[in-house]
């Protein structure tokens, strides 16, 4: 059986449809992008931070609620910032980045460290790390999040203890 004539266009057409490969510039936004988060969020810089999210995005933090727009990501991370000074030092690095066209993935880790001898609320930990994973597009010339999860390494504590019944005797 001959393969039909066409079929040599056929496939050149679907090759050549494919998205350019833009992990090497979207690498760089990233890590840049990336570089600023510690100096942003110890300085309390909410305003900032949410111009590195689109119009539309998502944040999805641990256990809390989705946050939908920049508006949202905005209060979201103005609440953050509240905490008191000092504040603890985040490190923040891309492990994978994957770039298609104005679409770009970066997965990576994340690590934050209280200062020693800072006075946390009881069942704060002064060292957490974890992972993340962020979708990015490239809108208007500049690579923005649109999906943004992370969760900790650390198992979530045990519940506290149920109160004591009614009536029992201690």
């Amino acid at each position: 059986m001959r393969a039909p004539r066409y079929l040599p266009f056929v496939l050149l057409t679907a090759f050549a449809c494919k998205p350019a490969d833009t992990t090497t510039g979207a690498k760089q936004a990233i890590d840049a992008a990336n570089a600023q988060w510690p100096r942003l969020t110890s300085g309390g810089h909410a305003d900032s931070i949410a111009e590195f999210y689109a119009v539309d995005a998502v944040l999805m933090p641990p256990n809390m609620a989705t946050v939908r727009g920049r508006d949202a990501i905005r209060a979201f991370f103005t609440v953050m910032n509240t905490i008191p000074s000092p504040r603890p030092t985040l490190t923040i690095r891309a492990v994978q980045v994957w770039g298609s066209g104005p679409m770009a993935i970066e997965s990576g880790r994340w690590n934050y460290a209280w200062p020693a001898g800072v006075k946390l609320p009881p069942g704060t930990p002064a060292v957490d790390s974890g992972k993340y994973i962020v979708r990015w597009e490239q809108q208007n010339g500049r690579w923005v999040m649109v999906d943004d999860i992370w969760n900790s390494d650390l198992p979530i504590p045990p519940p506290p203890p149920p109160p004591p019944a009614r009536g029992a005797r201690r």
